[in-house]
């Protein structure tokens, strides 16, 4: 029906409290993801497999990566359309990222990526005009193969 999951109660809030046990050791990472504005920039082209992200964000703004598979014959712009009026069945699926890092931290996903496009997305918005980021540019089509 296009009404958001959240909007029909499936929400729920959670506490994080502080551990008493030493940090575990950061994830090893063998594609390192950079965000500026308005740009992802990879260490090294994605390729099928299951690869773990270190998310760099080196800009000035916050940043997010949304990495969605691409259903066949859809575009990073059908996602982007979708995601503002729901109609219909999704044209892609979202395999993992980050939300919303502050600038000059980092953080880590693990995505298991097959051969097909792929749209990395920021959506947030910037702070100078309001405007998503991908609508200054911060969105890429990739192809796997």
């Amino acid at each position: 029906d296009g009404t958001p999951h959240f909007a029909k109660g499936m929400v729920h809030n959670f506490r994080v409290t502080p551990t008493s046990t030493a940090s575990a050791a950061e994830p090893q990472a063998d594609i390192v993801m950079r965000l500026d504005d308005y740009k992802f920039e990879l260490s090294r082209p994605i390729t099928a497999g299951t690869h773990t992200f270190r998310v760099e964000n080196v800009g000035p703004q916050h940043h997010e990566i949304q990495l969605v598979q691409l259903a066949p014959g859809k575009t990073a712009k059908d996602v982007i359309q979708w995601v503002h009026a729901p109609k219909g069945p999704p044209p892609g699926k979202p395999l993992g990222g980050i939300a919303g890092t502050d600038p000059n931290t980092h953080a880590y996903f693990t995505a298991n990526i097959t051969p097909g496009e792929y749209a990395l997305i920021c959506f947030l918005p910037d702070h100078k005009d309001g405007k998503e980021h991908y609508e200054h540019g911060m969105v890429q089509q990739i192809t796997v193969s």
